[in-house]
This record gives structure tokens, C-alpha cells and sequence, in this order.
């Protein structure tokens, strides 16, 4: 007799069903996995014959064969544990499965020695494709009851050991495990308020979190460029119950969560070493995984020291900050990623650093400080929307202790403009992803403001794409001053994060 489970594999983020055929028949024992799986897929033999067996259950040496289907494509993960392990135990009459549980349900799960069931990846990605396919539900580690209960409309069945798996299949006595979430608590321990001085830098990342725009800072070293990055988190709003799902799915398929992370309810921030490699940074790899700009997805990539990053790394960038996704084509394989993310990049000046100050601290030539700021390539750098330089503050700003802006009243202004967008597109999109025909619509400029524009296409050499982005970050200016057109005052302003004679 041949049992039928259902489960699924993945290729990127995307899931497919797959059966797990069963068959036990007679002859010398062995047990054999088919169907391309990987080498986590082999293994399991052992996890599920000493699984069975430590939970009180006898396995006859039989041949057992099992299939997973549809054969042609490959499977990952140790989450076919468990239903290889209960297709087993039902083909050799183990157990008995009551009514047409087996049709109804996913299956997902690895196996410990002892018969635990133990936390796998991709619980969302697995709940929602058996909401999407008509599903009554799935069978899910206990561990990742949270991940799994993101998803609404479906049974979640979270079982902790071969024992509550048998009991939920051949009597559904199971329990229905009510879980809270608490609110969402963004205590960074880090605040605006801990920044003295640079107010221009805090203006472009108010703007940044706003609408979305990218940002580059250049500055001496020790002018603050790393504090101020890992703040924008603290004035960017809460991620809605969409964007949860959407980002924890990632996480989830990365294996990026754990007991004390279950699910992901703040927006990522993303700070990957200047060392790391393109595969790592864009994503891809033999099978498709996630790189940094997908996990930073709906939250903050941060790029420190930018220029010393590899040349294909920031080149890669260009489609990510453009397209908002990451296409992967291989021989074998053609993938799709999310990765609408903030972009903030931070970079010294030149190579030793001290070029915008005062006192002759600068020992680098004209030369050296060009070539050295040429690793950023105008392709990479016509894609950024704010660029500024950081100074270091004086004796007065640093011995001065006047009152500062909280990170709680900039987000305040932040959410505000966030929801004239809202109502502007209808969606959770922001300035930065504005199509040119939306542009038209919601950019329109009075004469002054037409003049002004023609003089910085003139004297800043600015491209097609940098002028629309110059009108989308006046566009988002406007909204935080609550303007309903775009006046004079917030083109000014806009061109002024573009003036770039440093680059």
C-alpha cells in the first residue's frame, strides 16, 4: 500500500506542494529517499527510524521506498522529517489516520533522536501556500506556533513530538493554542537626542524615512555618520500586519529566526561588512537564498565605508535601488527578490579622511581624493536622492548642551507625511517609487520653481533620472511642511542635497 503525505519544498522564496509517497513492501531491509533531495534529505533516515522507535513505536525491518514528488525539481530542508516519518508509520500500520486528514493538511516538522519535533524554516511561506492551494490547515513545530499563526484563515496545528502528531491524526484531540502578541516596543536605547549638532544630516534622514529616498553621507571620521545611520530606525513608523508577514516570510525561509526572534514585528537594519561578497549582499548561491538587500526588505540597508567595498557588489546595487527587486538568472535557475529597502551609505571623503576640514589635516592630493571617491561610479551614484557632507562639529556645538529634537517628534512629522502618501497612492507606496505619470501628476512646479530647475540641469549636469528624483524629494519635503504643491522653497532644498563637487 502506498501513503500519500503532503508538504512542500521551495526554490528562492517561492513554495511548491510536495507529495511524499510512502511505500513498504516486503523484502531485504533498507530505506531509500527519492526525488532530488538535498544531503539534509538523506540523513533523515536515521532521524526517523531511532525518532519512531525512542516514541514507543516498533518498525518491522521491512524495504521501504520513499518518493518525493514531483521528482524533477530539487528539494532542501529538514522539514520533510515529519512527514516521511508519519507516511512510515501509516504504510506500515502503525497508526491509522481518521477521515481525510492526510488530503486536508501540510505536514512540516524535523525530527530529534527522541521523536521532539523541532523548529524548521519556512513556516510562513508553508501556511500561506496551503491557504492559497485550499488547505484546512498545517501541521507545524510547536516552535514555530508564532510564525505560523501570522496567517489567518487556516488551521495552525502545532504538535511538539511524534505523540501529539498520532493523537491529532487518529482522534484530531488536540489543542488549540491561543497565542498573544505583545505590542509592538521600539526601545532602541538609541535617540536623536543623543546627536549634537549636524542638523542638516538629521533633515536628509527625516526626508529619507519620509519617502523612502536613498542617502549618501560623506564626512570625516568621528563626525557621527555611523550614529546617525543606526537612528533612522527610531523615527521610522511600525511595520503594518502586511509588512510583517512579508518580511517575517523572509526571515523564515533564511532560517534567520529563533525562540527569542519568532516572528519579525521592527523593521530590519541591515549593516553588512565591507568585506562580504556580492552572493552574499544580492543573493543566489548553487540554490537560491536571500542576500542582505532582501533582508533588509521594508526596513534600512546601511553600507558603511561604502568605497571599499567590492566593484561588483555596488554595481549589483543598481537594479535593487532602481526596480525595488533583485532578478538572479543562473544556467540552472532564474529568481525574483524583494528588496524595497532605504539605502544609506557613509564614506570618508578620501583616504585619510580629514579632506573637508580646516588646519591643512588633509595629506592626500587633488588626484588621490578624485580617484579615490571614483570608486563610486556615476551609474550608483545617479540612483542615490540625498547627498551630503558631514564636518566635524566645532568646540561650540560639542561643549554646548542645548535642547535637541527627540526621535519620537521626528517620527511624529515622519508618520504624518507617510499618510499623505497614503492617501495620495491608495497604498502603503511612497514618493520614491512614483512612476513618471505620477510624477507629472503630483510634481507639477510653478514658474519660479521651472526657472530654478533649469539653472541646476545646466550648471549640476543632471540626468533625466536625477531630475525626477529631485522632484520626488521635494515632493516628500512638501509633505512634511503639510504644502499641497510644490513651492520654491522645497525645490531649493531638494537641490540642495544634490550638490555633489565632492564626488
Amino acid at each position: 500500500m502506498i501513503t500519500k503525505i503532503k508538504s512542500l519544498g521551495y526554490f528562492g522564496i517561492e513554495p511548491f506542494l510536495v507529495d511524499v509517497e510512502v511505500d513498504i513492501s516486503r523484502g531485504l531491509p533498507s530505506f531509500n529517499i527519492v526525488g532530488l533531495g538535498d544531503t539534509a534529505i538523506n540523513e533523515s533516515k536515521e532521524r526517523i527510524r531511532a525518532g519512531i522507535r525512542n516514541s514507543g513505536y516498533k518498525l518491522e525491518p521491512k524495504k521501504i521506498t520513499v518518493n518525493l514528488t514531483p521528482a524533477n525539481l530539487k528539494k532542501v530542508g529538514t522539514h520533510f522529517d515529519l512527514p516521511i516519518g508519519i507516511g512510515i508509520m501509516i504504510a506500515s500500520n502503525i497508526i491509522k489516520s481518521k477521515n481525510d486528514i492526510l488530503k486536508d493538511y501540510l505536514f512540516m516538522g524535523e525530527l530529534s533522536l527522541t521523536g521532539e519535533i523541532k523548529r524548521t524554516q519556512g513556516i510562513v511561506n508553508g501556511a500561506i501556500l496551503a491557504k492559497e492551494k485550499g488547505y484546512k490547515g498545517i501541521i507545524i513545530p510547536y516552535d514555530n506556533l508564532k510564525e505560523g499563526i501570522l496567517i489567518k484563515g487556516i488551521d495552525i496545528i502545532p504538535v511538539k513530538n511524534l505523540k501529539d502528531t498520532v493523537d491529532f491524526l487518529e482522534n484530531e484531540n488536540y489543542k488549540k493554542y491561543e497565542v498573544s502578541f505583545d505590542d509592538e516596543n521600539e526601545n532602541y536605547n538609541i535617540d536623536f537626542y543623543d546627536v549634537k549638532g549636524q542638523e542638516k544630516a538629521k533633515r536628509a534622514l527625516e526626508i529619507c524615512a519620509s519617502g523612502g529616498h536613498n542617502l549618501l553621507m560623506v564626512g570625516t571620521p568621528g563626525s557621527g555618520k555611523t550614529m546617525l545611520a543606526k537612528r533612522i530606525m527610531t523615527i521610522l513608523p511600525p511595520l503594518t500586519d502586511e509588512e510583517k508577514i512579508e518580511v517575517t516570510k523572509l526571515y523564515s525561509i533564511s532560517g534567520e529566526l529563533n525562540e527569542e526572534k519568532p516572528i519579525i514585528d521592527k523593521r530590519p537594519f541591515r549593516a553588512p561588512h565591507h568585506t562580504s561578497s556580492s552572493v552574499s549582499i544580492i543573493g543566489g548561491g548553487k540554490n537560491p537564498s536571500l542576500g542582505e538587500i532582501s533582508l533588509a526588505n521594508k526596513g534600512v540597508l546601511f553600507l558603511d565605508e561604502i568605497v571599499e567595498f567590492k566593484k561588483d557588489v555596488l554595481e549589483a546595487l543598481r537594479e535593487p535601488l532602481e526596480e525595488k527587486k533583485v532578478s538572479i538568472t543562473r544556467a540552472m535557475y532564474k529568481a525574483e527578490f524583494p528588496a524595497d529597502f532605504i539605502f544609506v551609505g557613509a564614506c570618508n571623503p578620501c583616504k585619510c579622511g580629514f579632506a573637508f576640514e580646516s588646519g591643512n589635516l588633509c595629506t592626500c592630493s587633488s588626484s588621490e581624493i578624485s580617484r579615490y571617491m571614483k570608486k563610486l561610479s556615476g551609474p550608483i551614484l545617479d540612483r542615490i536622492d540625498l547627498k551630503i557632507e558631514i564636518k566635524r562639529l566645532t568646540e561650540d556645538e560639542l561643549i554646548e548642551n542645548s535642547q535637541r529634537e527627540t526621535s519620537q517628534t521626528i517620527k511624529e512629522r515622519v508618520i504624518k507625511a507617510r499618510e499623505i502618501q497614503k492617501k495620495r497612492f491608495g497604498s502603503n507606496r511612497l514618493n520614491s517609487s512614483m512612476t513618471r505619470d505620477e510624477i507629472e501628476k503630483y510634481c507639477k512646479l510653478d514658474e519660479d520653481s521651472k526657472n530654478i530647475m533649469k539653472v541646476a540641469i545646466k550648471n549640476l549636469n543632471l540626468s533625466a533620472r536625477s531630475f525626477d528624483k529631485i522632484l520626488k524629494t521635494a515632493r516628500t519635503i512638501s509633505d512634511l511642511d503639510g504644502a499641497k504643491n510644490i513651492e520654491k522653497i522645497h525645490i531649493l532644498e531638494a537641490l540642495s542635497y544634490r550638490t555633489d563637487e565632492f564626488l
